[in-house]
């Protein structure tokens, strides 16, 4: 039921409008003075307000100022009994729908009610339409925000570029991959990019339709290896065979290249490791059965000897490799238990008991009490503490000393093994925990090794959050510090 408020001092007025209004089912107030109608209007929803241009306490336009400030969805109608052009013009300005004269009648007072109804529709549609596209306008600038944030929170750069070749829009880390210290929204970007991605790029944007397909290229952006990327290409669809622009993806792949060319270091010099002795063993089967080559038994056992010493190192490097591919394995699963290490080195130095008396080697073990346990695998730690203990021993002199000592501090237990053998030069100690290293010297000559027991005992003692240091002098002898944490508790 439509509501209306009257503001008149004429009580036959008041009389007048409620009679005609009310048998078109109208909701009437009436009021007598500005006051209590400015009250009224603003406490109520009221959908019409028939304000008197000149009231007894206020000004019939400062009433109308005073409602419309408030409340700009109520419909205003001005009613005059001296009406005049200006005051006219001034109501509409302040919001009135109709100036309505003196004398008052039903079909007009309809006229303008109906006009009025439609005002007001016209009104709240068009608020309604406003608070809509204000929180489109919100909406989307969350959204664009959210975007803005994930794209620049992502490792990898991201360009969107258009059709005509300008940039629309780029991250952070697209500057970083390609080496640029600013882009501008809206400029040409394809001047700007190396020659490679110009191509990858410019195949895309002169395509006659979409491509489902993506490019991927790998450049060198910084030389010297010191950055890598990956560029991938891709078309932004649109419609069903048409592009409105291209995306283009960069990552830093400079660590996965260093990582190749590590690995095909290593599997050369897996290769030549390999290569050695089999050329050695070859030559000499081909001198033993060769019938133009007359030697004595004496020689051939020499020979036969010296094959079966380079098979033997052909296991030992064997073995070495399958152990490097298990530790790399077990760093997703171990079976870990708590042990004494001081067990662990006394049953390593039982096994080398035939060589050290061969050598001759004395071997003093110095123990902390209550040596503190460690959690490992039981085969790793043995591993660690055999080929330090066999390279104290190779690498020793005759009538050499070997020195251990177990000890502990606050996070670990301290293995120490020092021998009196022909230490390691200056030139050499940055290589040493290097795979296939070996130092090459008169002593060294006539030890047999696959220069990978260090690497393996760092990669054990890394693994476990552990330390290794050494000392060396070379001619005065080694020794070797591993740090393993603690069992606590």
């Amino acid at each position: 039921m439509p509501s209306i408020l009257i503001i008149d001092n004429e009580h036959s007025i008041r009389k007048d409008i409620y009679a005609f209004l009310k048998r078109d089912g109208y909701d009437i107030k009436t009021t007598k003075n500005g006051a209590e109608g400015i009250q009224l209007a603003i406490a109520n929803d009221f959908e019409f307000v028939m304000i008197e241009q000149e009231l007894s306490d206020h000004n019939g336009l400062k009433v109308l100022q005073s409602i419309k400030k408030v409340k700009p969805e109520t419909v205003c109608f001005v009613i005059a009994n001296d009406p005049s052009f200006e005051v006219a013009v001034e109501s509409a300005n302040l919001g009135a729908c109709s100036y309505i004269p003196k004398p008052l009648s039903y079909e007009g007072l309809s006229f303008h009610l109906s006009k009025g109804a439609k005002h007001r529709q016209l009104f709240i549609e068009a608020r309604n339409l406003r608070r809509e596209r204000y929180n489109n306008l919100q909406e989307l600038s969350r959204e664009k925000s959210m975007f803005k944030t994930v794209l620049n929170s992502i490792n990898g750069g991201v360009l969107v570029i258009n059709t005509d070749g300008e940039l629309v829009y780029f991250n952070n880390a697209s500057l970083k991959y390609l080496n640029l210290e600013n882009l501008e929204p809206g400029e040409q970007i394809l001047q700007k990019l190396p020659k490679p991605i110009i191509q990858q790029v410019s195949e895309y944007l002169l395509a006659k339709k979409f491509k489902s397909s993506i490019s991927e290229i790998e450049l060198e952006i910084i030389p010297k290896n010191k950055l890598f990327i990956q560029s991938v290409c891709s078309h932004i669809p649109r419609n069903k065979d048409g592009f409105s622009g291209i995306v283009l993806v960069t990552r830093d792949v400079t660590k996965k290249r260093e990582l190749e060319q590590v690995k095909s270091q290593f599997v050369s010099m897996v290769a030549h490791e390999l290569k050695n002795p089999l050329v050695a063993v070859e030559g000499f089967l081909q001198l033993i059965q060769n019938p133009g080559i007359q030697l004595t038994e004496m020689k051939k056992d020499d020979f036969i000897k010296r094959s079966s010493d380079r098979v033997q190192s052909l296991f030992q490097l064997v073995n070495d490799l399958l152990d490097i591919s298990k530790m790399e394995q077990r760093d997703k699963y171990r079976e870990l238990e708590i042990l004494d290490f001081a067990e662990v080195v006394e049953t390593v130095v039982e096994s080398f008991e035939l060589e050290c008396k061969k050598k001759n080697i004395s071997i003093t073990i110095e123990k902390e009490e209550e040596l503190p346990l460690i959690k490992v695998e039981k085969n790793e730690i043995s591993r660690l503490a055999n080929n330090l203990f066999s390279n104290a021993l190779k690498y020793n002199k005759i009538d050499g000393t070997i020195n251990i000592s177990l000890s502990s501090n606050e996070n670990y237990m301290i293995f120490a093994i020092e021998d009196s053998g022909i230490g390691i030069k200056e030139s050499d100690k940055s290589k040493l925990f290097q795979e296939f290293f070996r130092a090459m010297n008169k002593q060294t000559r006539i030890v047999s090794g696959t220069g990978l027991g260090l690497t393996i005992v760092k990669r054990i003692v890394e693994s476990y959050h552990g330390k290794i240091k050494f000392e060396s002098e070379y001619g005065e002898g080694t020794k070797f510090i591993v740090k393993l944490p603690i069992v606590k508790n």
